[in-house]
């Protein structure tokens, strides 16, 4: 695979998972469980680490609770994404690192609701799929001021 092709990648999952966020939370899917597993819950690997621009450190299993009961929370939110960067890949590429920057606007439990965030991801890639599974997420806040 050719680096532009694994940016696009990686961008596209990026912007796949962020949209599935904001859609969800607006309540424009269907809620069911398929469509919550194909869109958040079976990205995300098991051992899956979210750190959240508090510090604040969540498991897969301290997200998918709260993320299915958002359903539908705050029809004002909404994510973008952009400056997605490559930063690391393995020798086999089936480790990849990336940065992006995500846009938030709307946002009830952040402040200010309006906002953005650099993160950094690492993601496994199944090399037979293409597949990329969310390892770890780190957040950083970046400051309007």
């Amino acid at each position: 695979m050719s680096g532009q092709s694994l940016e696009k990648l990686v961008t596209d999952e990026i912007e796949a998972l962020h949209a599935f966020i904001s859609g969800w939370f607006r309540g424009e899917l269907v809620r069911s469980a398929s469509v919550y597993r194909q869109g958040f819950s079976d990205r995300l690997a098991s051992a899956f680490v979210n750190i959240q621009p508090s510090g604040q450190v969540l498991s897969r299993a301290d997200l998918l609770d709260p993320i299915e009961n958002a359903h539908g929370a705050n029809s004002d939110f909404r994510i973008s994404i952009s400056s997605v960067t490559l930063r690391h890949v393995s020798e086999d590429q089936s480790l990849i690192q990336a940065t992006y920057v995500e846009h938030q606007t709307g946002a009830r439990n952040t402040t200010p609701p309006d906002n953005d965030r650099i993160s950094t991801v690492l993601f496994q890639r199944d090399l037979a799929t293409d597949k990329l599974v969310w390892l770890h997420l780190h957040e950083t806040a970046v400051r309007s001021d």
